[in-house]
C-alpha cells in the first residue's frame, strides 16, 4: 500500500473491513514492528468516529495481560487507534477448525477472560459485545479486543450488538450492566465446550430481529461435562439479569474447575 496514510505508520495490509472501520496489519517506524491500525471508513457516521476514538483512549487507560494494548490515538483526518498486534486466531475461528475444547480448556479460557472484564467492571466499564469474534487465543492465552461498546452502565438505545449474541436487556433497550457481560461470557463458554451455536439457526428461542426469548439450551443437554461447568454456565445465560451470578464469582470458579 503506497503512501504514510497515518504519520509513522505503515500500512500493510487490510485485514477487515466493515461497515463503520477498517483494520489494517501496519508498521511502526518509530516502535520498529508490526501494529494494528484500526480506522473509520470515509463516509463512516461521525457516532462511528467517536465510538473509535472513546474505545482507544480507554485502552489507552488500560493495563491487562487478557486485553489488548493500544499504543496511540494519533491526530489524523480520519478517528485511528494504533493497537498491538496479537499473535493467534479469534476465537470463532479456532472454534470452527478445532470443534469443542476440553473442559479444562474451556475454564482456563473462560477464568482469563472473566479476569480481563473483573478488571473492566472494577473500573465501571460493560465490555458488550462479548462473542467469540472479539477474543483472540494463542498458546494457552486468552485477550479480549474489540472494546468499540464498551462504556459505562446505561440503558441500551439503539440496535447495537451482534445477533445471536445481544442479551435480553439489549433486546429490550434496558439498562446494560456487568451481568449483561456474564450473559456473553456464559453464551461464549457454551459455544466452546458444546461446539455450535448457542443458538443455531432456527432456534425458536431465539428471535430474528429482536433477541432471545428463552435461555439457550443447557449445555448438558448438548454435552456430557461436569455438573460444576454445566450448572455455571446455565446460571450465567438467565434471563433475568439478577438471577446471574457476578463476575467474581465466576472468575473464582472457573479457577477452580481449570485446576481441578
Amino acid at each position: 500500500m503506497s503512501g504514510p496514510a497515518v504519520p509513522g505508520y505503515r500500512l500493510r495490509r487490510l485485514v477487515h473491513r466493515g461497515h463503520s472501520f477498517e483494520v489494517y496489519d501496519a508498521w511502526s517506524d518509530e516502535r520498529a514492528c508490526p501494529v494494528v491500525v484500526k480506522r473509520a471508513r470515509p463516509g463512516a457516521a461521525a457516532e462511528a468516529g467517536r465510538r473509535l476514538l472513546r474505545e482507544g483512549r480507554l485502552l489507552l487507560s488500560m493495563s491487562h495481560p487478557h486485553v489488548v494494548r493500544a499504543y496511540e490515538v494519533p491526530r489524523t483526518e480520519r478517528p485511528t487507534v494504533v493497537l498491538e498486534t496479537l499473535p493467534g486466531e479469534t476465537l470463532d475461528h479456532l472454534f470452527a477448525e478445532h470443534g469443542p475444547l476440553g473442559v479444562r480448556d474451556v475454564a482456563e479460557m473462560g477464568r482469563q477472560l472473566a479476569s480481563a472484564l473483573v478488571y473492566l467492571h472494577g473500573r465501571g466499564v460493560v465490555h458488550g459485545d462479548l462473542k467469540p469474534a472479539n477474543a483472540i487465543g494463542s498458546q494457552g492465552m486468552a485477550r479480549l479486543i474489540d472494546l468499540s461498546l464498551a462504556g459505562r452502565p446505561r440503558r441500551w438505545r439503539s440496535s447495537r450488538g451482534t445477533p445471536g449474541y445481544v442479551s435480553p436487556e439489549q433486546a429490550r433497550r434496558d439498562v446494560v450492566t456487568s451481568a449483561t457481560d456474564v450473559w456473553g461470557l456464559g453464551l461464549l463458554l457454551l459455544e466452546a465446550a458444546a461446539g455450535d451455536d448457542p443458538y443455531p439457526v432456527d432456534d425458536e428461542r431465539y428471535r430474528e430481529g429482536w433477541g432471545p426469548v428463552a435461555a439457550p439450551e443447557p449445555l448438558r443437554r448438548r454435552r456430557r461435562v461436569p455438573a460444576a461447568l454445566g450448572d455455571l454456565v446455565t446460571a450465567m445465560t438467565s434471563m433475568d439479569p439478577a438471577g446471574r451470578p457476578a463476575m467474581v464469582d465466576v472468575h473464582r470458579e472457573l479457577g477452580r474447575l481449570a485446576d481441578a
